[in-house]
């Protein structure tokens, strides 16, 4: 499947499919399309989408703070359908690489604690709580 994704900057035109993976993820607890539009459009930092035949199956959302150096993991998600096929890592590995490219010398991130695969591929990737 590696060979076959397409990992790229979104556009307002991946909303649909973002907002797809969004809520299948995280029901209620869902951010809103407006939230989304603001950060591809407007925040500071980078959103990355995958995608599989056409389709948005993963992505991440990057916030740069003026106030501070580090980058944060503002959302990930990857499609119920397509997961333990390492997308989730693919992003890390992603915002690793955009971490450094931006000198930013420390990754942080918020994570629900009743999330066991998140909180493992967190901490396989040596974040600290």
């Amino acid at each position: 499947m590696e060979q076959e994704i397409i990992t790229r900057q979104a556009t307002r035109a991946d909303l649909d499919g973002i907002m797809r993976i969004e809520t299948s993820c995280f029901g209620p607890d869902s951010f809103s399309k407006k939230q989304f539009v603001y950060l591809i459009t407007k925040a500071k930092g980078m959103f990355y989408v995958v995608e599989y035949q056409e389709r948005i199956v993963a992505y991440v959302s990057l916030l740069q703070n003026d106030h501070t150096p580090n980058l944060r993991i503002y959302s990930l998600a990857v499609h119920p359908g397509f997961r333990k096929q390492k997308l989730g890592q693919h992003l890390i590995d992603k915002t690793i690489e955009f971490a450094r490219q931006h000198n930013h010398p420390k990754i942080t991130l918020e994570v629900n604690v009743s999330n066991p695969a998140a909180l493992r591929l967190y901490q396989k990737n040596k974040f600290e709580p």
